[in-house]
């Protein structure tokens, strides 16, 4: 027979199960606006009923609470992350491009290379007017200078570009590296929570926000396993879930430790115009020292889109193949699959040559030329590696890497900033030798033999002499004076012109030397050049200028079809884990007051119960 007090035991269930669920309610209500809170649910069932078989068999006693359960579907989590890490990729492409079209944009405005080339041809033409007046020559040579000057500003300002996207990526390492920690340390505390049998509702949903930020600088594959008691086929069970996270394939974090990762400067550029300083990501080691490679451009996320603004050549990178090498002195011969000009040449004078797969390091290059400035064999010279403790020593490259690939920095498939970089450099040098060609053929206003308009300047100071460099076939050296030497950042007028206008070359020795001072036969010719179209594949120099900012505005515009995109799937995908996760208020709302009705009636039938008690104990004696 059951107790005379079952029902009022049973009315106590009631009463608590549903001050559990008015508990869980106002929870849900408080963390509405909380970002990445999961809406919780309290379970029940029947609890444990009496067995009165010898009766009328089982008699029920309430209703137990069996857990707190908060509401998400990891399939919608694990399409965020990857949604999440698409739309942030194409995001931080599309702002630093963004940004470098400002620099192009500047120089496409009402003060850029359109009014400074219409500039000079309208300088060039008061030449053409007064060729020995002063005047006209000084204020030729200060309109050429100054468009030399903001082409140096631009190249500039892309370099500025480069570094503060450099920070930015050692940032975002120092920013994942503290997620791993806190996730990490989730980690241990929910465990611990599940171990004793509760739900780690809470603080799954502080994880999951760190997962969420997480997938925003890179791609994150997110396993979970149950934890075992025991071994073999005594192990069971139990309530508790490790998880472990991977990046670039190897583990971030999982239940017994998390790794971090370390940014490690480059000792030599990979570009020619490329900022110094510029890092690369490893895996830090136990010790602190730098592990494995991470490649963040074989994966999504933010820094994959900052490695592809800062290093991205168009897979115009230098690469080829291991022909030829000797041991003393240490050199290495490559062969380039296809020629390549000087005009376009952006690998450094210094730097690091990876070959099958094992870097070394150079002082020097030559390469030979033909006639036409084509290159397609060059030799890295005074070679150097360094061993298994660190050390640099003399290149010792292996018989069997003959035939092997070389390459210096990697082949990226964006248009960044290296990549630009050689558009100014391809431009500065074509049309520099296009106009010293016809200067050098002159002489000046005092019958000397003309110079070099454009050039750059040495180590000591000095104009670099461009005069009859790379006439015919022959070997051009990384340490001698040639167009090479010339870049966006050092282009600038000859010196002697800025400052001696009788040096501005116009005329032919002939015309200077019969007296002909009004002659100006190289001034038309120049005049003539600024509206060459056979100057650049592209046409002329502003027909130049005008592909590079399309091919920049089309590539804009791609980015942002794909960033709108993604984040559109990404906004679809988030909505729908809140439909699943999330907290509506008119829901809750609903719920506080039909909960708040139940439990009234539980405390109802405790009342009422008392006064049978009452009736029963009290009243009658019993």
């Amino acid at each position: 027979m059951p107790s005379q007090f079952l029902g009022l035991n049973t009315g106590l269930s009631g009463l608590n199960y549903f001050q559990n669920v008015l508990n869980t309610t106002s929870h849900n209500i408080s963390n509405v606006n909380t970002k990445g809170y999961s809406r919780q649910e309290v379970l029940s069932s029947a609890a444990s009923p009496l067995n009165i078989v010898a009766s009328y068999g089982m008699m029920g006693t309430g209703v137990s609470a069996t857990s707190i359960e908060r509401q998400r579907n990891a399939f919608y989590d694990v399409k965020y992350w990857k949604a999440n890490s698409t739309y942030n990729k194409y995001n931080v492409e599309q702002d630093n491009l963004k940004q470098l079209q400002t620099y192009i944009n500047e120089i496409g405005g009402n003060s850029g290379y359109t009014k400074w080339i219409g500039m000079l041809s309208n300088a060039l033409q008061d030449v053409a007017d007064n060729p020995s007046d002063y005047t006209t020559r000084i204020s030729y040579t200060l309109t050429a200078d100054s468009f030399t000057d903001m082409i140096n500003e631009m190249a500039v300002n892309f370099q500025r570009t480069q570094k503060n996207i450099n920070d930015e990526i050692e940032l975002a390492v120092s920013e994942i590296n503290g997620l791993a920690k806190q996730i990490y340390e989730l980690t241990q505390q929910i465990i611990g929570v599940e171990l004793s049998g509760a739900n780690a509702n809470d603080l799954r949903d502080k994880r999951g926000v760190c997962i969420d930020k997480l997938s925003e600088y890179t791609t994150v594959e997110v396993e979970e396993h149950t934890i075992m008691f025991g071994a073999g086929k005594d192990a069971v069970e139990s309530h508790a879930e490790a998880m472990s996270i991977r990046i670039n394939g190897v583990i971030l974090v999982d239940e017994m430790e998390y790794n971090e990762l370390m940014v490690v400067p480059r000792s030599e550029l990979f570009n020619q115009n490329d900022v110094e300083g510029l890092v690369d990501i490893y895996w830090k080691n136990a010790d602190g020292s730098a592990g494995e490679s991470f490649r963040p451009t074989q994966e999504l996320g933010k820094l994959a889109g900052l490695f592809d603004i800062r290093d991205g050549n168009n897979k115009e990178g230098f690469s080829g193949t291991l022909v030829a090498k000797t041991d003393i002195p240490p050199t290495a011969k490559i062969e380039l699959a296809k020629p390549l000009h000087v005009d376009k040449l952006n690998l450094p004078s210094q730097g690091t040559i990876t070959i099958n797969g094992r870097d070394y390091y150079y002082d020097g290059w030559e390469a030979a030329y033909d006639a036409d400035g084509y290159m397609n064999n060059f030799t890295f010279l005074n070679m150097t590696m360094k061993d298994s403790k660190g050390v640099e020593i003399t290149a010792e490259i292996p018989d069997g890497a003959i035939g092997y690939p070389g390459s210096i920095g990697a082949n990226n498939s964006t248009k960044g900033i290296p990549y630009y970089q050689a558009q100014l450099n391809e431009m500065v040098r074509t049309f520099s030798r296009y106009m010293n060609e016809l200067t050098n053929h002159g002489v000046d206003a005092k019958g000397e033999p003309g110079t070099d308009m454009f050039t750059a300047l040495d180590i000591y100071g000095n104009d670099y002499v461009l005069k009859n460099t790379m006439t015919g076939a022959g070997i051009l050296s990384s340490t001698e004076a040639s167009y090479y030497k010339l870049t966006a950042l050092n282009w600038e007028l000859n010196s002697a012109w800025k400052t001696q206008p009788d040096k501005v070359v116009v005329s032919y020795a002939e015309d200077i030397e019969q007296g002909d001072v009004e002659a100006r036969p190289i001034i038309d010719k120049i005049i003539f050049g600024m509206t060459d179209p056979s100057m650049f594949t592209q046409g002329t120099l502003a027909q130049f200028m005008q592909a590079m900012t399309t091919n920049m505005a089309v590539d804009i515009m791609k980015m942002q079809v794909f960033t709108d995109n993604h984040d559109d799937i990404r906004y679809t995908i988030d909505n729908q884990r809140k439909s699943v996760s999330g907290v509506d208020q008119n829901e809750e709302a609903s719920n506080l007051v039909k909960f708040e009705n139940l439990y009234n009636l539980s405390s109802k039938v405790i009342s009422i119960l008392n006064e049978v008690y009452d009736k029963l104990i009290n009243q009658t004696g019993v």
